[in-house]
């Protein structure tokens, strides 16, 4: 499994005060050097106004032994049937392409140990951070896990993928659920939904997707939908995660 942490870009720099600390304790949750960095853009890195060379300039200031490449390169570098056995630092994934590779990394257990610095608090790799359990270096502690029930829906959704989720069946799913939740004190939050999706291993594009539907469900879009399941789904999905959550008690020997 996957160790994982992060820091955005606000808490790491915090106005040009707390660089070298914030370093420092990034420094401390990698370990011993060589470092490995992965950066969106080789190109873009090589420029003197790099803010990622400038992130790798604090973190592993010279001598500091340490390699970068391109995170799209990093399917082709790992291996692919061990964990690689040194940490490994993202810099400010956000491009689709670039999250759905790192979270495939970590779902297959290619990666032992992961630091992402986050560009911004609002971008989905951080909801999927939250999402996977990832420890926050500025914060010191990890989101709270999603609701079993909450992942419960999800799941249903993810069932739902194989034609969209921007239209059909897909959607009818979202917003019936999301609308079920809501009158059951889930608020139709879209990083809530978002996050519930992650922890089940849905992709970014579905929870872009996710996301958009649930904002206007809460903004108040009156969406025209196919019934997708009983009235009582919430109901239905809350016993099922229950005796899902008593099974795992029981393998666990608790």
């Amino acid at each position: 499994m996957t160790a994982l942490a992060c820091m955005t870009l606000s808490d790491w720099g915090q106005h040009g005060t707390a660089m070298a600390p914030q370093s420092a304790r990034i420094r401390e949750w990698l370990g011993e050097e060589p470092y490995l960095f992965a950066t969106a853009s080789m190109k873009q890195y090589k420029d003197r106004a790099s803010l990622d060379r400038s992130i790798v300039d604090h973190i592993a200031a010279p001598p500091t032994k340490l390699s970068v490449v391109e995170i799209q390169r990093l399917d082709e570098l790992l291996p692919h049937d061990v964990a690689l056995q040194r940490a490994i630092t993202v810099l400010r994934p956000n491009e689709e392409e670039d999250c759905d590779l790192v979270a495939e990394l970590v779902h297959d257990g290619r990666l032992q140990k992961l630091f992402v610095m986050v560009h911004h608090e609002k971008y989905a790799i951080r909801v999927w951070l939250d999402a996977m359990g990832a420890l926050n270096l500025h914060a010191g502690v990890a989101a709270e896990r999603v609701n079993p029930v909450l992942l419960a829906a999800a799941e249903a959704i993810q069932r739902e993928e194989y034609n969209g989720l921007k239209s059909g069946r897909g959607k009818d799913a979202i917003v019936q659920l999301v609308r079920a939740f809501a009158a059951h004190g889930h608020p139709a939050d879209p990083e809530l939904w978002a996050r519930a999706y992650f922890a089940v291993g849905g992709s970014f594009r579905h929870a872009a997707t996710i996301s958009e539907l649930v904002s206007e469900v809460r903004r108040g879009v009156r969406h025209r939908v196919k019934p997708a399941y009983r009235d009582d789904v919430y109901d239905v999905l809350l016993a099922q995660s229950a005796e899902e959550g008593e099974s795992e008690a029981r393998s666990d020997g608790r």
